[in-house]
C-alpha cells in the first residue's frame, strides 16, 4: 500500500468534522427523531453530494457500480440501516460524553474483524499502542469520573453495538472508495439506505412541526454538511491509501480538535485532567501515523 500525506490528512480531518457534527446531530435527534435524521438527513447529504461529485467531476460508471453492488449493498446495510440507526437512536436515549468515550471502542472491533476475516497480522504492539490510546481518550472523554459509564443504559448498548456495524464497513467502504470514487459511494450509499428508511418516517414521525422545531431541523442540516458531506467523504478517500484499523484509530483526534469549536459553541473547557488525556492521544496519534509510514 503507497503511503500518501493525503491520506492521513483526510484520516485526521474526517473526526474533525465528524466531532463537531456530532453535537448538532445530538440536538436534532433529541428535538426531531432519529428516524427523521437518518432518513431525512441522509436524503439531503445524498442530493448535495452528487451534486458535488458532479461540480468535482468525479467519474462514474455504471458498470462499475454492477460490479461491486456487493460491496454496496453490505455498505448499505452494516452503515446506513444497521449503524447509523442504532447510533442515532444511542445519541437520543443517552448523555453525549458517554457517547464519545463508547465510540472509542470501534478500532477494537476494526483490529478484530481484520484478524478474523482479513487475516492481517496483528502484532503486540499494534494492541498495546490502541490500548493506551483508549485509556487516553477515556481520561479526556470523562475527566476522571469514571461513574459516568457504570450505568447500563439501552442508549449506552446502542452506541456500541453501532460502533461493531461502523467497523465492519471499512473493508467495503475501502473497495467503493477505490473503485466508484469517495463521492459517489458516499451519495449512493446514503442515498438509497435513506430511502430505505424513509417510510418508516413518515409512518412513526409524520407530521412534521417545521415551525416549532425550526432548531431542531437546522441543527439537523448544518450536522448533514459537517457529516454527510465533508466528515464522511473524507473517510471514504481516507481509506484509499490508509489501513482500515489506523483510519479508525486516528478518530481519537476528534475530540482534540473539535475542543476550539466546542468552547466557542458551548463555551467548554477541558479541565487540567482531561488535557493530560488530549496529550496522550496527540503523542499515540503521532506513533499511529509513523507506523503506517514505515509499513508503506
Amino acid at each position: 500500500m503507497k503511503f500518501t500525506y493525503y491520506g492521513l490528512l483526510f484520516a485526521i480531518l474526517s473526526p474533525f468534522f465528524s466531532s463537531v457534527a456530532t453535537i448538532f446531530k445530538t440536538g436534532s435527534a433529541k428535538i426531531l427523531s432519529p428516524l427523521i435524521v437518518v432518513g431525512i438527513g441522509g436524503i439531503i447529504g445524498s442530493v448535495l453530494l452528487f451534486f458535488l461529485a458532479y461540480l468535482f467531476r468525479e467519474k462514474f460508471s455504471f458498470a462499475k457500480i454492477q460490479k461491486y453492488r456487493k460491496e454496496l449493498m453490505y455498505l448499505i446495510i452494516l452503515r446506513i440501516l444497521l449503524g447509523e440507526l442504532l447510533f442515532t437512536f444511542g445519541l437520543s436515549q443517552t448523555e453525549a460524553i458517554k457517547a464519545i468515550f463508547l465510540t472509542k471502542i470501534e478500532p477494537y472491533f476494526v483490529l478484530l474483524i481484520s484478524w478474523l476475516f482479513l487475516k492481517e497480522k496483528i502484532r503486540s504492539n499494534h494492541v498495546v499502542l490502541l490500548g493506551v490510546h483508549l485509556v487516553g481518550a477515556i481520561i479526556l472523554s470523562s475527566g476522571g469520573n469514571i461513574n459516568i459509564v457504570s450505568k447500563a443504559q439501552i442508549g449506552d448498548l446502542f452506541v456500541i453495538l453501532a460502533m461493531g456495524m461502523f467497523a465492519l464497513s471499512y473493508n467495503y467502504g475501502k473497495r467503493l472508495a477505490e473503485n466508484i470514487g469517495s463521492m459517489y459511494s458516499n451519495a449512493i450509499s446514503l442515498g438509497i439506505g435513506s430511502l430505505l428508511v424513509l417510510p418508516f418516517v413518515f409512518i412513526f414521525s409524520y407530521p412534521f412541526q417545521f415551525t416549532n422545531e425550526s432548531t431542531g431541523w437546522a441543527y439537523l442540516f448544518i450536522y448533514v454538511v459537517l457529516f454527510n458531506v465533508i466528515g464522511l467523504t473524507l473517510w471514504y478517500a481516507s481509506l484509499k491509501s490508509v489501513k482500515g484499523w489506523i483510519v479508525s484509530a486516528l478518530r481519537y483526534i476528534g475530540p482534540i480538535l473539535g475542543a476550539p469549536v466546542a468552547y466557542i459553541l458551548l463555551g467548554e473547557i477541558l479541565n487540567p485532567l482531561q488535557i493530560f488525556g488530549a496529550i496522550i492521544i496527540l503523542i499515540t496519534s503521532f506513533l499511529i501515523v509513523k507506523e503506517n509510514k514505515i509499513k508503506s
